[in-house]
């Protein structure tokens, strides 16, 4: 009798895993899954990154008392139900949870929109700091990268000329969608900045968006949406106004 295959590990799972919040007879799942799924270690390891990053922010921010005033107006009703500091405690994070969905989400109109963004942040975060395999497939394949990545994404795949902006195509990857696969190609320009254009065509829908902003903080990212695939343009590298010109770039290109 063959072994049972080891369930999929799903992205709640692998949040709680993060957070050690996963239950305890899923631990060793989860871990085996990860050995054998790279891209999802990496997610993993960009997931706790950024956690370590928040809590040095804020660290400092959450020793410091609650102020009286803060603290009436968040519990008008919870004092006589929890002990105060429970109370307080359990506020505060709602309202950070609201905070984190703002800085997520950032200015992104639809649930869609706001994933393909996150996906985008993600990928760039981890791939674009790495020196020794950035891409999968490097610029001197270029018609069979795009070629492997038509095929996979069902659709056709093309790389935007960024050389008015001094990027250069570097190579790209596949990438794991939600329901769908998806692509990432990255640029890079003569000081090292990087560039890297998201494909999501899980994210496609009938009414175009034109090009957004979706989110502030880096990795910056623009996005626009039509009906054949979701794109994402992220960086850290660059300033706002210039990721807007080579989201231009490439969105006036792919949408000819």
């Amino acid at each position: 009798m063959r072994p049972a295959r080891p369930l999929p590990v799903g992205e709640a799972e692998l949040h709680a895993y993060v957070d050690g919040q996963l239950a305890h007879d899923r631990r060793a799942a989860v871990e085996a899954w990860l050995a054998a799924h790279s891209e999802d270690a990496e997610r993993v390891s960009a997931y706790r990154l950024l956690a370590e990053q928040w809590r040095a922010a804020y660290e400092p921010v959450l020793a410091e008392p609650v102020p009286r005033a803060l603290a009436t107006v968040l519990l008008p009703r919870a004092v006589s139900r929890f002990p105060r500091r429970a109370a307080i405690v359990a506020a505060l994070a709602t309202a950070g949870l609201g905070a984190w969905a703002l800085f997520e989400a950032d200015h992104v109109p639809s649930s869609a929109a706001a994933e393909m963004v996150r996906r985008a942040a993600i990928a760039h975060a981890v791939y674009a700091t790495e020196v020794e395999h950035p891409v999968e497939t490097w610029a001197g394949a270029k018609a069979q990268l795009l070629a492997w990545l038509s095929e996979r994404l069902s659709m056709k795949v093309d790389a935007p000329d960024l050389g008015a902006a001094g990027l250069s195509l570097m190579g790209g990857r596949l990438l794991p969608g939600d329901k769908a696969a998806a692509a990432l190609l990255m640029y890079e320009g003569a000081s090292g900045q990087r560039v890297t254009l998201y494909w999501g065509p899980e994210y496609r829908q009938a009414q175009e968006t034109g090009l957004q902003f979706g989110r502030r903080d880096a990795p910056r990212v623009y996005y626009w949406l039509d009906d054949e695939c979701g794109y994402a343009v992220a960086s850290a590298d660059l300033t706002q106004q210039d990721l807007q010109r080579v989201a231009r770039l490439a969105r006036d290109q792919l949408e000819k």
